[in-house]
């Protein structure tokens, strides 16, 4: 999305602080008579994906705040003050950052709904060749709205079903709420739409560019997670099972998309804003040529590395690092010695302006030893540490797929103390290959050797081996059952995809989000006794609430045939 973030959107959209997010009584477009050819429909095409580049959706909110109460992470401090309500699930109905989410991803559907009336009013009457241009840049319309309505369903539920710009312009007391089983139906037609009308990346020839953009095998992948999802909690719709098997498959044998050689490769792309479409399907490009927060993203800084003023380079200025890792999902990593993404996962370092420090340094018989400034490879059990020394190491953890010293280059590099210039993977391959394997043992009620290879292709990548040559080392055990191969697929979901952004959703789809964070509250304090005081989330997460986000207030004021979600008031 490199020209499309510097770009500025042409459809705008400003909310009225008297209505409800969904009605438009303010607004601003481009006239439809100024769209004469495929180059002025592709800049309209532009809004919708900076509308999905946003804090509300994937800048911010989506990526990393709501993301954060799991086994995986917990939010920096022990106070309920601004982001740490909604890093712990301790926030209300009024919270801001769930308005913001709500209101952006509306937002970003109009602009979506804007573009495709206007390709239909207008297409006819360009030439021929910026028909054919056109066709794709519909069918990424179609991806993207399917795209939001597929971040609307599972992080809200009930949810408006707004499919033309005139419904944008209804009162409040004319909105409803349609079921979820609607709005999967909705996102599948959009889907199906895109992937029989998009190109793959890797033989596109119609765009002239088509980095950072939706192609066919981004839509595949995204159609099966659709599936995978609405075969979970809470529709629960078990025959969708057979339809990820199926829209996986399709992706898979194409030959189209495979796994990078290298893990870090990614974090290496990420951090450089290299366009790779090999193993990224869909990912949000937040390059800016300047210091400013328009165009920029929060990628490396919220989930970042921390570091106080003067600890990076080029500025004295530093990372607030609000993202941090749980101790026990670091401890819980199977052979972690052998697995070169643990190591790549998680950073017990921070930047000073005296250097590269961890907070607490390796010990030798149990004292900590001077000599060694910081470590990358702790003992999985910390044995010989004591109670005080397990906590303060656990409140030191942060992501470190996204270290700014690491991963991007001087040539990438943003000085300022909240942004940055790192990309964001919304799906990758590797994803699409995990759900497939779940799918099939679902389907099959235990693995079949096609389950078997998509999980050992990730595996084998992961200890630095050859995909496709099976290893004794690498592979998953065979024979195992129903259950411990669903159990194996999970563990391999929460470490290939550490702190993406799909752990919290996962569980949820599962149906084990309150369970999971509730074991972590308490597997925290075996680890150490004062460690779980920092695990807001064990305290506040509620049982059959906190799987859905709740409507906004505002919405719930203004539209008076809306029903709350469940254990909200």
């Amino acid at each position: 999305m490199k020209k499309i973030i510097i770009c500025a959107t042409v459809v705008g959209l400003m909310l009225s602080t008297s209505s409800c997010s969904l009605e438009e009584n303010v607004y601003t477009q481009v006239d439809k008579s100024l769209i004469t050819d495929a180059t002025m429909a592709e800049t309209l095409l532009w809004g919708i994906y900076k509308g999905i580049s946003v804090d509300g959706i994937y800048r911010h909110n989506l990526s990393m705040v709501f993301a954060l109460p799991t086994d995986e992470a917990k939010i920096e401090g022990s106070s309920l003050v601004d982001v740490r309500l909604e890093g712990s699930n301790a926030y209300g109905t009024s919270s801001t950052y769930v308005q913001n989410t709500w209101s952006a991803l509306y937002a970003a559907v109009y602009e979506a709904n804007y573009f495709l009336e206007t390709m239909e009013e207008k297409m006819a009457s360009f030439s021929e060749k910026d028909q054919k241009l056109c066709e794709v840049y519909v069918a990424e319309a179609h991806a993207l709205r399917g795209l939001l309505y597929f971040e609307l369903v599972r992080w809200f539920g009930n949810v408006p079903l707004i499919v033309s710009t005139e419904q944008s312009y209804w009162s409040p007391s004319q909105y409803t709420q349609e079921k979820p089983e609607v709005i999967y139906q909705f996102i599948e037609k959009d889907l199906k739409y895109a992937v029989k009308n998009l190109p793959y990346a890797i033989n596109d020839d119609v765009r002239s560019d088509n980095s950072f953009r939706i192609s066919k095998g981004g839509a595949l992948g995204l159609l099966a997670k659709v599936y995978a999802t609405w075969a979970g909690y809470p529709v629960q719709d078990e025959s969708k099972w057979a339809l990820a098997v199926s829209t996986a498959q399709e992706l898979i044998s194409s030959g189209n998309h495979s796994l990078l050689a290298d893990f870090e490769q990614l974090w290496k792309n990420a951090g450089s804003n290299v366009w790779n479409a090999t193993e990224s399907l869909i990912e949000i490009s937040y390059y800016s040529p300047l210091s400013t927060n328009t165009s920029s993203g929060r990628v490396g800084n919220f989930n970042g590395v921390r570091a106080s003023a003067g600890g990076l380079r080029g500025g004295n200025h530093g990372h607030n690092a609000f993202f941090r890792i749980c101790p026990t999902f670091l401890t819980d990593w199977k052979d972690p010695k052998n697995d070169k993404r643990w190591a790549i996962s998680y950073a017990d370092y921070q930047y000073t302006s005296e250097g590269k420090k961890c907070m607490v340094q390796k010990t030798v018989d149990g004292v900590p030893n001077s000599d060694v400034t910081f470590l990358m490879a702790w003992e999985a059990t910390h044995a010989d540490w004591n109670d005080s020394w397990r906590t303060l190491y656990g409140l030191h953890l942060f992501p470190r797929k996204w270290d700014t010293e690491v991963y991007v280059p001087d040539d990438n590099n943003l000085v300022d103390n909240n942004y940055t210039n790192i990309n964001w993977y919304v799906l990758r391959y590797a994803d699409v290959l995990l759900l497939y394997a779940e799918a099939l043992n679902e389907v099959n009620n235990g693995p079949t050797s096609e389950a078997y290879e998509a999980v050992n292709m990730v595996r084998r990548r992961a200890y630095g081996l050859n995909i496709t040559t099976p290893s004794d080392v690498a592979d998953l055990e065979d024979g195992l059952s129903y259950e411990n191969f669903r159990q194996a697929v999970r563990d391999e979901r929460s470490w290939e995809l550490a702190f993406e952004g799909h752990r919290r959703q996962d569980l949820i789809r599962w149906g084990i989000y309150y369970e999971t964070v509730s074991h972590t509250y308490q597997h925290l304090a075996d680890w150490s006794s004062t460690a779980p005081s920092y695990y807001l989330a064990g305290i506040y997460t509620t049982k059959n609430k906190h799987e859905l986000l709740p409507i906004p207030q505002r919405e719930m004021d203004l539209c008076k045939k809306f029903k709350q979600n469940p254990g909200w008031k």
